[in-house]
């Protein structure tokens, strides 16, 4: 009994949270906001997201998130551009292996306005194809209980049609930053999902997506030579579903050297409001950063959880066309 009180929980807090989120959000631009695909200095970007949800409760919730973009129009002289970006999400969860795949693509224009290069307004579209189905004989219903047991030979009384469904999702966005260079940048951006709200449905029904609205913002500030420090605000809402994620990383830079130019750790801590304290630390090594977070349950349901919620990874790469080409830091953008 107390494994189908906790299944019925999980089940009504995943139905609720409805979309794909990440602890780590700046780690997954293509989810958040596609205004964000080439906002990175450098010529292409590939990352990699895992998270796993909820394993001492019931069957774990595992999510992948492989992207990758790429800004093969910028140039040192040209004012805008286009940067060009592609996703692959996969999510399963429950006992009814309710599985989700998302394929995507996004394309965002960037506006430097002036010489100096200080300013980065990005506007970007994405256009995806989701496809969502389920085992549904793999769930118990409440007209197969005999009074002693579920018996999976009696009818469920349901009048689903089938266990799959795809549609179109499209989403734009806007981005700015502020930069130039010097020991402060700051970014700030909207976005929003599901616009035209496609039908979702096993049972038939005119059921309509929510449309997920985003919102962000956050800088870095080089307080130090060797240290920086990143806080920041991440919301977001579909229907009755909020979300508040807010905290900050620390960066500090290890001694270079010919062989490795760059190299930092990472630590930092967030909060989801009504949810969930979040640690996370890292390394980056160079064009090469990993990141590794737990987020420890707060909620009611940490009764059930114990207080284990999430493990989640990041795995990022900013490469060059050209070898032996510098990072073209010239670009204001968020550590994304």
């Amino acid at each position: 009994m107390q494994r189908i009180l906790a299944l019925l929980m999980t089940v009504a807090v995943a139905a609720k949270a409805q979309d794909i989120h990440f602890s780590q959000y700046f780690a997954a631009p293509q989810v958040v906001n596609p205004a964000l695909s080439g906002a990175f200095a450098g010529d292409y970007r590939f990352g990699l997201n895992y998270r796993t949800q909820w394993f001492s409760v019931t069957v774990p919730y595992r999510t992948f998130d492989l992207y990758g973009e790429l800004s093969p129009w910028r140039s040192s002289t040209s004012g805008q551009y286009v940067s060009l970006g592609a996703l692959l999400l996969a999510d399963r969860a429950g006992d009814g292996n309710l599985t989700v795949i998302k394929t995507g693509m996004s394309a965002a224009m960037h506006l430097l306005p002036g010489l100096s290069r200080a300013h980065d307004l990005t506007l970007g579209v994405q256009a995806a194809w989701v496809q969502k189905k389920v085992d549904f004989s793999k769930f118990y219903w409440d007209n197969q209980w005999n009074d002693a047991g579920f018996d999976r030979d009696l009818p469920s009384g349901e009048n689903f049609v089938a266990g799959q469904t795809s549609y179109a999702d499209f989403a734009a966005g806007i981005n700015y930053t502020y930069g130039g260079g010097g020991w402060l940048e700051a970014y700030t951006g909207l976005a929003v999902f599901h616009l035209t709200r496609p039908r979702e449905s096993f049972y038939e029904q005119n059921n309509r997506l929510g449309r997920r609205s985003v919102a962000y913002t956050g800088l870095s500030c080089n307080i130090a030579e060797v240290l920086t420090i990143s806080p920041s605000v991440f919301y977001q809402e579909q229907k009755k579903a909020r979300e508040l994620l807010f905290g900050g990383m620390l960066r500090y830079a290890l001694p270079t050297s010919e062989q490795i130019p760059v190299a930092s750790v990472y630590a930092g801590l967030y909060g989801r409001l009504s949810d969930a304290l979040i640690a996370m630390g890292g390394i980056e090594v160079g064009h090469w950063r990993l990141l590794l977070s737990y987020d420890a349950n707060t909620s009611a349901l940490k009764a059930a959880s114990k207080g284990r919620g999430a493990v989640e990874l990041s795995l990022v790469h900013i490469g060059l066309m050209k070898k032996n080409q510098p990072l073209r830091l010239d670009l204001p953008c968020p550590r994304f």
